[in-house]
């Protein structure tokens, strides 16, 4: 007992010592390195040094820095320097443990104090601060490169100093950059992705980081955003291991393991995260002859001439940026020759070929060989070889091949020209200056086909002429042999490009054609392309017009001259009638007396009643609707100054009702200049006001709605927070001890109803008209009064066992058997207060009491009450705790939005309940939730149980294809458990070789999967088929359009995830299987065992007999369930164990053959040698059960139903 006493006191004083922030995390290494052979030699004091360790500590820390290290999730790492600690570590035979720090500074200071026996760093990491630390040498050189946003060619030599630089924090030094670049702005990230990304969003001119993780997070985030412009000189601060002095073994052990690994699989290690160059590549240097090293050191900056139009090779941008597939490449073979390249401009092949011939330019940048190109210039080794094809337009009747075609758009010498006149003599070849202009003449109409190269083709159609042109064939069956041209002067510069282009890899070119031809789209300068036909056409216009005009004026001068009169007095008059007359808005002229001279006819459809005589009135009577603005008028006649009146807001009756309106007016003078009159009008704005006054309302109306809707989502946000709790920390738990202990059922169970409460309150919750219009619709159901609470308490019970709590749950023993509610409103209120009360209380108790108070008739007040000895509220926060985003002062230290309690009152509102609140500072808090509800005796419904398959066929042979893990286990942990055979696959090709390999029954496959999708899948399925296969599809987008997809692939059924037990039980009833001889389905009891001796056995009790079968029939149904779960799980003792009991119930009462069949399907087990043929004896065997357990069923049904 003394023992037992210090054993618990020193376990509670471990538990009380504070965890300290900067534990380390111990994470898990992924490496994907097959080790090879390696031959290096230790000393044989190291040897024994490592056999003494043989475990050892590497520390790494945050933040991240891919591609070296990559944290995939919570417990796992991988990358570079993973790939290098585990395979160095491996041939040394040591076990690893990684841990993983917040800081580097908290691993150095691991490191110092012995918890870390060597650390990881990074590339330009700085020296350890510590003259005992030891560096092993760099397992990859450290290269430094310069990015930048993607621009011209030209920018590289024209790098401002002044300029705006982006690094990673601990990467190089400041002094590094200084001595480079002395005016640089240096601006630190804490990562190489997030200083990256402010050069790609603009906050910076460029980055300078190690080259393989710029071109790792160029690739996967700024593939057309950034480039690497620059590769600095290597640095000695590539990634290495450093070493406590204390491990100087293993420094050394770690230096001869790097020095053994050969190139090749260096580069393997890297080509598996970096599809760019390798360092390797990048830093080394073309074998160059004298003459061609003498030539490159007079010529750094060569001219490149382009043709703008020929996209997606060479295109000018709006912004006059040089872009395409050929500036990448020129921008590659810089990395390799340190030539800088300048772009000159021209409009066709003859133009090109002419600058180069003058020396205007060193090389074409993008160019086609074809026999008479090269007598005038020399061509490279072509970097791309598509064919050529013929376009045309995507209209009927549009040419479809050569044969169709009348006239052809072509550029000047083409390799294709010879072989066109030969073989096609009818077709007429028109020759256009570039490939964008046969284009846009096939669009136009002038020609009916163009020929051009499939990239540039493809190009062009989609971005310029889709639904428009169209490829229609290919020609030829030589290729397109696109490369440089270089002066026929010039074969130094021919031999350089030739290598480097050879250093580049396929998979380089691939890349970069991939890449525009699926670029955005680059909006094209077309001016020097299109200005002489603009030339043209312009000047013929001009002629057309100046024609026109001349002729015009000679027809009509005279009749100009004889008209000229009439026509003013014509205009004058038309102008005044339609001014007037015309005008919508009512318009009156006063003269300088104040007496109405004339008005509009919109003035007299204003006052449109025929009792009225209105126009007979003078103004200044006070009967006139216009009696009180006519004073205003008046007033401004007898000043004689101004002309214009300010706009008045008024009403005006015209004999039906008051109208609103704006009423403006203008004085006019004579030609004395004196005023004579005034011209006035209003503005009928009734409607205009009604509407402003509907919106504003409407306004309104769309701001509460807002609210409303912010309040919802923030209520449903808070809901869904506790179940999704339980359910992480229950199952957490459950995986955590299932080594150390049986799986906790207890637990699973209750994550199990926490999912079924979570799904119930997200499916209710997510409907945007509730949201909208700020409603939330009770949905009453009868429900048993012993399972309202129970299931919310159980939650939380693990939270307050946590935090030392107890937690008390009391149920009244005197209450009615159902009652008419809301569960999941109920269940939301209560967990919203079990949640306060556990989150507030440091110490004692938290109790939760449910009592149902009987009222009149079927009525009944249910009674909730939540007490515990917490911190409490006062009285002033007590007035404002039920307001949304209220919180008390001791409430804002904990998590939360303060939407708990205003929730709550929310819904026992709605329930027509009440809601009261009683707190002390110090003593704790009490609510009680009191809800009027129907009651009544429950209704007996049978529970459905989830049968086993059916005894009648054998297994189904099921392939499932998903290319989600999570889902794939799921399902066949479902299927399984229905007593199929399940094979999986990740994807669809995966699928159809499995399915060509296997007999297979049924298919469930995904329907959005990489590689193949779940539809491909299917139409292949179909094409392939020989005999009858079911397909079932399997999504989580439950729309119609989706199931109609589905079933047009060829799929039988569409289902939608998530999928339940019965529900897929069901579904594989209705699927053809091949059948096996059955055991009777539908059996008398007296033919399965004899009635009479089980009377005996009863003593002719009938109720005696009652219960013995049907104890038999439970313990049979528990039996054969866990049976099922034992052959899933393998476990052929615990399988034993269970038929050894099948065999004991039905012997008992009298079953000999079924029991001697459970007795052979024991013994099977001891020895499982065939687990295919064993399910298919259990399979039997358990059908032989479900049909004695029918026969029992019937057998109490006839003979005890009265």
């Amino acid at each position: 007992m003394a023992k037992l006493l210090c054993l618990i006191g020193l376990l509670l004083c471990l538990l009380s010592q504070p965890i300290r922030a900067e534990d380390p995390r111990v994470m898990q290494l992924v490496s994907r390195e097959q080790n090879v052979l390696l031959s290096f030699d230790l000393r044989d004091n190291d040897w024994r040094w490592l056999g003494e360790k043989r475990e050892v500590k590497v520390g790494m820390y945050a933040p991240g820095n891919p591609p070296f290290d990559v944290v995939i999730d919570a417990n796992a790492l991988e990358g570079i320097s993973a790939d290098y600690t585990s395979l160095v570590l491996h041939y040394l035979g040591l076990h690893i443990i990684t841990h993983y720090y917040s800081s580097r500074s908290a691993a150095l200071e691991a490191m110092q104090q012995g918890k870390v026996d060597m650390l990881v760093e990074g590339a330009g990491s700085p020296e350890p601060a510590s003259p005992e630390m030891l560096r092993s040498q760099p397992y990859t050189t450290d290269l430094p490169a310069m990015v930048s946003r993607e621009n011209t060619l030209s920018e590289l030599n024209d790098i401002n100093a002044q300029m705006q630089i982006a690094m990673p924090r601990g990467y190089l030094s400041d002094a590094w950059i200084e001595a480079r670049y002395p005016e640089a702005k240096i601006t630190r990230y804490p990562s190489a992705l997030s200083a990256l990304a402010s050069v790609a969003f603009g906050e910076n001119d460029y980055f300078i980081g190690n080259l393989n993780a710029a071109n790792y997070l160029i690739e996967r985030n700024y593939a057309s955003t950034l480039s690497v412009i620059h590769i600095f000189e290597p640095t000695d601060a590539g990634p290495h291991f450093v070493f406590p002095a204390v491990n100087a073994p293993l420094h050394r052990s770690v230096n001869a393991v790097l020095n053994a690994i050969p190139m090749q699989h260096h580069k393997a290690i890297f080509n598996q995260w970096v599809q760019s160059m390798p360092p390797m590549m990048a830093s080394s240097q073309l074998t160059l002859t004298p003459g061609e090293r003498r030539w490159l050191g007079q010529h750094q900056v060569l001219r490149v001439v382009i043709n703008p139009l020929d996209a997606p090779f060479t295109l000018k941008d709006s912004h006059n940026k040089f872009n395409g597939m050929t500036a990448d490449l020129l921008r590659l073979i810089y990395l390799r020759t340190g030539i800088v390249f300048k772009m000159v401009e021209a409009s066709s092949v003859n133009d090109m070929l002419g600058r180069l011939s003058r020396h205007e330019a060193e090389l074409v940048g993008s160019l086609a060989h074809s026999p008479q190109r090269e007598a005038r210039a020399l061509f490279s080794r072509p970097y791309v070889l598509p064919p050529y094809v013929l376009v045309s337009k995507s209209t009927l009747g549009a040419p479809k091949s050569l044969n169709d075609t009348d006239t052809l758009a072509i550029t000047p010498q083409h390799e294709l020209t010879g072989w066109l006149t030969e073989n096609y003599p009818h077709i007429k070849l028109i020759t256009v200056e570039n490939a964008s202009i046969a284009l846009q003449m096939v669009n136009e109409g002038r020609v009916d086909s163009a020929m051009n190269n499939l990239i540039a083709a493809r190009y062009m159609i989609d971005r310029y002429f889709n639904n428009r042109l169209q490829i229609v064939s290919r020609l030829g069956e030589n290729p397109a042999r696109i490369g440089f041209a270089v002066g026929r002067d010039n074969p130094e510069l021919l031999s350089i490009l030739n290598k480097a282009l050879a250093t580049l890899s396929p998979r380089d070119i691939s890349l970069l054609a991939m890449k525009w031809q699926g670029t955005p789209d680059v909006k094209l300068d077309t001016w020097m392309a299109y200005r002489h036909e603009f030339y043209w056409l312009a000047g013929i216009f001009a002629v057309l017009v100046i024609t026109s005009l001349f002729w015009n004026y000679h027809l009509h001068r005279a009749v100009r001259q004889r008209k000229e009169a009439q026509a003013r007095l014509q205009e004058q008059a038309t102008f005044q009638k339609t001014l007037f007359n015309g005008t919508p808005v009512p318009i009156y002229v006063i003269d300088h007396k104040g007496e109405m001279t004339n008005k509009n006819p919109a003035w007299s459809q204003f006052f449109n009643d025929p009792h009225s005589n209105i126009s007979q009135l003078p103004l200044s009577d006070s009967a006139h609707p216009l009696h009180a603005i006519c004073q205003a008028q008046m007033a401004l006649l007898a000043e004689q100054t101004s002309l214009e009146m300010a706009p008045q807001r008024g009403q005006i009756d015209n004999g039906h009702e008051l109208r609103d309106v704006i009423h403006r007016a203008e004085a006019f003078r004579d030609n004395h200049g004196n005023i004579a009159g005034m011209i006035c009008s209003w503005q009928d704005v009734t409607e205009h006001e009604q509407l402003t006054g509907d919106l504003l309302q409407a306004r309104e109306r769309a701001e509460q709605a807002n609210r409303t809707k912010s309040t919802f989502l923030a209520t449903m946000s808070h809901e869904i927070r506790t179940p999704i709790s339980a359910i992480i920390g229950l199952l957490e738990l459950a995986v955590a001890n299932r080594l150390q202990q049986p799986c906790d059922k207890e637990s699973v169970r209750v994550a199990y109803e926490s999912a079924q409460s979570l799904m119930g309150l997200i499916g209710d919750i997510l409907d945007m008209a509730k949201i909208e219009s700020g409603k939330l619709e009770l949905s009453p159901e009868w429900v048993r009064f012993d399972t309202l609470a129970e299931p919310v308490v159980r939650v939380f019970e693990g939270l307050a066992r946590q935090k030392g709590l107890l937690l008390h749950y009391q149920i009244d023993v005197l209450h009615p058997d159902e009652l008419l509610l809301d569960p999941m409103r109920l269940r939301q209120i209560l967990s919203n207060l079990i949640s306060n009360a556990i989150k507030f209380t440091e110490r004692g108790t938290v109790e939760v009491q449910v009592r149902s108070k009987p009222g009149e008739g079927d009525r009944a007040t249910l009674e909730l009450t939540v007490q515990d000895t917490g911190i409490g509220i006062s009285e002033e926060e007590q007035k404002l705790i039920f307001n949304p985003y209220e919180q008390s002062a001791s409430g804002k230290k904990q998590s939360g939005t303060g939407l708990g309690l205003a929730i709550c009152e929310q819904m026992v509102a709605m329930m027509a309940g009440s809601l009261t609140l009683h707190s002390q500072p110090g003593r704790g808090t009490r609510i009680c939730v009191r809800i009027p509800v129907d009651c009544r005796e429950a209704v007996n419904v049978p529970v459905e149980q989830v049968r086993q398959q059916d005894a009648g066929g054998l297994p189904l042979t099921i392939l499932t294809v998903d290319d989600h893990p999570a889902n794939r286990l799921l399902l066949k942990r479902q299927l399984s458990r229905l007593g199929h055979k399940v094979i999986e696959a990740e994807d669809g090709e995966q699928a159809l070789w499995l399915w060509q390999e296997n007999q297979i029954d049924l298919v469930i496959t995904d329907c959005s999967m990489p590689v193949m999708d779940g539809f491909t899948l299917t139409r292949e399925l179909r094409k392939k088929q020989r005999e009858p296969l079911t397909i079932m599809g399997l999504t989580a987008n439950a729309q119609p359009e989706e199931r109609s997809r589905c079933l047009e692939a060829g799929m039988d059924d569409c289902l939608f995830k998530p999928l339940r037990l019965p529900q897929l039980e069901a579904l594989l009833q209705r699927v053809p299987r091949p059948t096996v001889v059955p055991y009777p389905g539908h059996v008398a009891l007296n033919h399965l065992l004899d009635l009479n001796a089980l009377r005996e056995l009863a003593h002719q009790d009938t109720e005696m007999l009652q219960r013995l079968l049907c104890a038999t029939r439970d313990e049979n149904l528990h039996d054969m369930q866990v049976a099922c779960a034992c052959f899933d799980n393998r476990d052929w003792p615990a399988l034993e164990r269970s038929l050894h009991r099948l065999a004991g119930s039905v012997q008992i009462i009298g079953a000999i053959s079924i029991a001697d069949q459970c007795r052979e399907l024991e013994q099977a087990c001891s020895a499982p040698a065939d687990e295919r043929h064993l399910g298919l004896m259990l399979d039997e065997t358990l059908g032989c059960v479900h049909v004695l357990n029918q026969a029992i069923e019937t057998f109490l049904k006839d003979e005890f139903s009265a």
